[in-house]
């Protein structure tokens, strides 16, 4: 048997299973994961993923409640139902 050994995802895809895996990362941790993967556009593939309706804006609101001192955005997976059942 023949194992493909090369991951073929878009570094957009591994940045949305990595803030699935989180649930919530902060702005800082998605540049970082960038660093990592060798992705210089890993802010940008977030607000496209955003864009896309797969992950979203923390609101400000809550932001303060869970991150008092936080200045940066934090950025959170959207839930579909069918996410609910897992």
């Amino acid at each position: 048997m023949l194992t493909d050994l090369i991951d073929r995802r878009t570094s957009k895809e591994k940045l949305l299973d990595f803030i699935q895996l989180r649930k919530i990362v902060k702005t800082h941790e998605v540049i970082e994961w960038g660093v990592r993967n060798f992705s210089n556009r890993a802010d940008r593939d977030a607000r496209q993923l955003a864009e896309e309706g797969k992950i979203k804006r923390m609101e400000d609101s809550r932001k303060r409640f869970l991150f008092p001192e936080c200045r940066e955005d934090v950025w959170e997976l959207v839930l579909v139902e069918s996410d609910y059942l897992k």
